[in-house]
């Protein structure tokens, strides 16, 4: 029934989402309308997501959990003052609390009822509006005290209106065979009595998301993703614990792996952890590391990435890395890196930090941060940043944060790509060099932080999940227990060469404005020195008795 929402399904039709973009602009108007205390209230817009994920776990070969959810939401942006100066502050980096009352009203009606609807986005807007007040006096009382650096900049750049209706079908899976394929997947791990924990899952996550503003924008966008992930966990003697995962995401279902690939990477994964299981962990290393394509990814991403997000340099909490190296060198000269959310997949692979509009309602658009290793251009919000006139369509948050300038779909190109054999011997070189006894090999990563405020160091780190040794001779050995650590400036100058074999890394990425989808699009990459420092560890006492399907089985 039209206007009616199915839990079950969760998704708006076409006409329904129209429906919704008319009680946004409805509302928008009324609210402009009406307030008329100082200072102005010169911008209003809505953000609009509905949210469908449907969740399955699978453990040795029976379906654990199956749950849908679903949750509709407003992010309601007031800004008062004007476009010169408002009441935002520090690039919006810190308007992410939890605590503000308008929290309260973020979430939606599901029937589309009208009174229901605008009601709801009324207690919402009004709650926004009296804290964009107090936000605004703050600004001013700080300035009172401080010097704003940015004063000179505009806070907010005004944008022409235009409306974007389009919407294309979401791809949709079938449960019923997903679990069937989970069922056979998780009973894997049966043979293998050393893993003492193991959980495969499956989510499917479907977004409509509409941006409709009081300047007269309105755009409808639909995403789709799907995700699998696997983990097994073992126990070894000496009571340290080693976990291995495996994490595909992807914006269409038929570009996952088929279910003959999962089964030969999990027993993969299982294989090393009983060799894992006979070695001791590596506490700490410094030397040449060939970072593998996807580690390469995540090296940028958290070198270069974070620090290029142009609403940083608005906050003078930030340490602005490369405040000051616009059109200088910070990186080799073969390499480029670009960020382009508009490219929707690359080879085989869905890009997931594809879209076409932010989250401020502006077209995305493809930047060049870096050419010839020089320092080229930040990713901006709606909002001008120091030594940059024009914006690119990066602002982009997860629920209640206010939108950031955040990665898309970040692109490392080399300029000067070296065969998968010539990176080798070239690594295999700087290890004899050196004299070393051997170098690091780190073939996945499973995440990563950096740290960007001026409060603490400069430093990022890299989690990782697979590596090995390897000896002067070529020889390699499987290896655990520590992360690469550095600092990004001296990090980047360590850049030797890259491969030409280019991977895909879809992930998450949380910042201030919340967890997002990005992808990292990178070759392999040659450190001529990196440190590697050791995780953090608990030793764990041995289980009382052993799993029961093991003692079946001996019988």
């Amino acid at each position: 029934m039209s206007g009616l929402y199915d839990i079950y399904n969760g998704l708006y039709r076409p006409g329904e989402l129209r429906k919704i973009v008319g009680f946004l602009k409805a509302e928008l108007a009324r609210t402009v309308k009406t307030i008329k205390k100082k200072p102005s209230l010169y911008y209003l817009s809505y953000l609009y997501r509905n949210q469908r994920t449907e969740s399955i776990s699978a453990v040795l070969g029976a379906i654990s959990k199956h749950h849908t959810t679903a949750r509709r939401t407003v992010f309601c942006d007031v800004r008062v003052g004007s476009y010169t100066y408002d009441n935002v502050t520090s690039g919006g980096l810190f308007d992410n609390s939890e605590k503000a009352e308008s929290n309260d009203y973020l979430v939606m009606p599901s029937e589309l009822e009208a009174d229901a609807f605008r009601f709801a986005l009324w207690k919402l807007t009004d709650a926004r509006y009296r804290e964009a007040l107090e936000q605004f006096y703050q600004k001013k009382s700080r300035a009172v005290h401080y010097i704003d650096e940015n004063r000179a900049l505009k806070s907010r750049m005004r944008q022409s209106a235009f409306q974007n209706a389009r919407t294309s079908p979401l791809p949709e899976v079938d449960p019923e065979e997903i679990k069937r394929r989970m069922r056979r997947l998780s009973s894997k791990v049966r043979g293998h009595a050393e893993i003492k924990n193991s959980v495969i899952r499956f989510r499917a996550n479907h977004q409509q998301k509409i941006f409709c503003s009081a300047e007269g924008r309105a755009v409808i966008e639909q995403k789709a993703l799907f995700e699998w992930n696997a983990q097994v966990w073992v126990l070894t003697p000496n009571g340290t614990g080693i976990s291995q995962e495996l994490n595909f995401m992807e914006g269409h279902p038929d570009a996952l792996p088929e279910e003959k690939e999962l089964i030969r990477l999990l027993e993969d994964r299982m294989a090393l952890l009983k060799r894992l299981m006979q070695k001791k962990p590596l506490n700490s290393y410094s030397g040449p590391v060939l970072l593998s394509p996807q580690a390469a990814g995540l090296f940028f991403h958290e070198v270069i990435g974070h620090r290029l997000e142009g609403s940083r340099l608005l906050s003078p909490d930030d340490g602005s890395t490369f405040r000051d190296l616009r059109g200088r060198q910070i990186a080799p000269s073969f390499i480029d890196i670009i960020d382009d959310p508009t490219a929707r997949a690359y080879g085989k692979h869905t890009l997931t930090g594809h879209f076409t509009y932010d989250d401020e309602g502006n077209p995305a658009r493809r930047v060049v941060l870096v050419e010839k290793g020089v320092l080229r251009s930040f990713l901006t919000s709606a909002s001008p940043i120091p030594g940059q006139k024009n914006i690119n369509g990066h602002a982009r948050a997860e629920e209640h944060e206010r939108p950031i300038s955040r990665m898309g779909n970040l692109f490392i190109q080399n300029r000067n790509p070296l065969s998968d054999v010539q990176l080798r011997e070239l690594f295999l070189e700087e290890i004899r060099r050196q004299n070393k006894p051997y170098g690091i090999y780190v073939k996945e990563c499973l995440g990563g932080e950096t740290e960007t405020s001026s409060y603490d160091f400069q430093a990022f780190k890299g989690e990782i999940l697979r590596a090995s040794r390897v000896f002067p001779d070529g020889q390699e050995e499987d290896i655990y227990g520590v992360d690469f650590v550095g600092t990004p400036l001296s990090s980047l100058e360590n850049i030797m060469a890259m491969g030409g074999q280019i991977d895909v890394d879809n992930s998450y990425c949380g910042a201030e404005s919340g967890m997002i989808p990005v992808s990292t699009i990178a070759p392999a990459a040659l450190m001529q020195t990196m440190e590697l420092q050791g995780k953090e560890r608990g030793k764990l006492t041995q289980y009382s008795m052993p799993l029961p399907y093991a003692a079946v089985g001996k019988r």
